[in-house]
């Protein structure tokens, strides 16, 4: 299928890794991504103003008008500002997630296994809550891990706050959520949230933190390591 794709300044930047990660499995799975054109920041999780962040965020919508009706959005923050700035549904707001499900995991090629290693798929808060903006199939990360022949550890902390968003401004806060979620889960850490991402890097001691699309690649044969 063909989609519109916002990639959101962090797959521009930090989470450049997420954004080769989405784009590959995307083309894996058959589906074209077309960048909207001159998009603009979302407003992400910083901005004061709820209404005048909505406004920014309808300012990608509108730049899409015309070349797609559904548009992929691999940041959670981004994806739930698209959708908060579409109340009517004009498009459909897709996290690369909803792309995937049990029945097509099988279509990205798998060249090795997971072996029984364990992984504590970590979704933070954005993915799951509120449900109006959640993803649709909330143990998708499960799904593939177990496709894989990889084993599920922290299912009670998946969807607690890692406090990525304040951790430049109360690192404490972050430190102190992420450590909570850390010490009661095992097995490397997969996430899809690159604020998640960045906090349980940071305070994750002697823990490997991957995305998700790093263990897709790696499944694929096309990353060497996890």
């Amino acid at each position: 299928m063909e989609y519109g794709y916002y990639p959101g300044c962090s797959l521009t930047g930090s989470a450049k890794k997420l954004d080769r990660g989405v784009r590959r499995i995307c083309e894996k799975l058959g589906h074209s991504l077309t960048e909207i054109p001159d998009w603009n920041c979302c407003g992400a999780l910083e901005y004061g103003d709820r209404n005048e962040l909505l406004s920014i965020s309808g300012e990608n919508l509108r730049k899409a008008r015309g070349m797609c009706k559904e548009i992929v959005v691999p940041c959670p923050a981004c994806y739930k500002n698209l959708k908060d700035a579409d109340p009517d549904r004009s498009f459909n707001i897709l996290s690369p997630l909803e792309l995937l499900n049990p029945g097509n995991l099988s279509q990205i090629g798998q060249k090795r296994d997971l072996k029984g290693k364990v992984f504590f798929p970590y979704y933070g808060c954005l993915l799951m809550r509120p449900e109006g903006s959640a993803i649709r199939n909330k143990n998708i990360m499960e799904d593939a891990i177990s496709a894989f022949g990889g084993d599920i550890d922290g299912e009670k902390m998946r969807d607690r706050c890692c406090g990525g968003n304040q951790l430049f401004l109360n690192k404490w806060a972050t430190e102190k959520l992420s450590n909570l979620i850390l010490s009661r889960s095992r097995g490397t850490v997969v996430v899809f949230c690159p604020f998640c991402h960045m906090a349980m890097k940071t305070f994750a001691v002697g823990r490997k933190v991957i995305y998700l699309t790093d263990l897709l690649l790696y499944v694929m044969g096309e990353n060497n390591s996890l």
